[in-house]
Formats: structure tokens, C-alpha cells, sequence
């Protein structure tokens, strides 16, 4: 049900405070949103805004800026263009990077490194 209902949207949004450690790890959601397909609106000073700008996946407004936030869905609203292409790279992200396969070779790299060093 989450996929269906994060599908039907046209944008996603991360609003975070801009305090505390959530702002020094990455949200699962991150992931998930880039995973849908769909473009970002994040709200974060920290690694989550950062990694969004990273993998141009979304447009990154300060926690608590509320014109900025009304401004990047207004912009979003009016550049199809842009909000397609920030999905499709934020997909695509994921897909190279970040699936099941991907990350068990790399663990699996990894294995085998720590075994040759013991």
C-alpha cells in the first residue's frame, strides 16, 4: 500500500527540523521516494539535503522556511521538465547504487578483502 500511495503522487516531501541527528544520517524514505520515481522537496541543513543535491534528485529548502517550501512546489508545479528529470535520476540512483544485488556484491567485495587481510 505505502508503494501505491507514494505512485500516485507528483512530488514527495522529507520535512525534517534541522536539528538533532536525524540531520546527520539518511531517512530510509530518502530511498523509498527515490525508489517511487518521484522528485524530492527535502528540508534539511544537514546529510539528508546534502545527499538529495548529491543525486540531484530534488530541490532542498531550510526546515522551517515555509515561502521556500510554497516556492518549490509551485516550481515543481510548473516544470514538468525539470521535476521528471530530477525522478528519473533519483530512480536511477537507486537502481545502480542502491538495490538488493548491487549491495550484496559489495558486501560480498568486501568479504572477501577482510579474508585475504586475516
Amino acid at each position: 500500500e505505502v508503494a501505491q500511495t507514494l505512485s500516485e503522487a507528483d512530488a514527495l516531501l522529507l520535512p525534517l527540523s534541522g536539528l538533532g541527528e536525524i540531520e546527520m544520517g539518511l531517512s530510509s524514505k530518502l530511498y523509498e521516494y527515490q525508489a517511487a520515481g518521484k522528485p524530492i522537496i527535502c528540508c534539511s541543513g544537514g546529510q539528508p539535503g546534502r545527499y538529495v543535491s548529491e543525486t540531484e534528485s530534488g530541490i532542498v529548502v531550510e526546515p522551517g522556511d515555509h515561502e521556500a517550501l510554497a516556492k518549490a512546489v509551485l516550481y515543481l508545479r510548473e516544470n514538468h521538465g525539470v521535476a521528471k528529470k530530477w525522478a528519473e535520476r533519483g530512480r536511477r540512483y537507486v537502481e545502480n547504487n542502491l538495490s538488493i544485488e548491487k549491495i550484496g556484491l559489495k558486501m560480498k567485495k568486501l568479504f572477501e578483502v577482510l579474508r585475504r587481510q586475516s
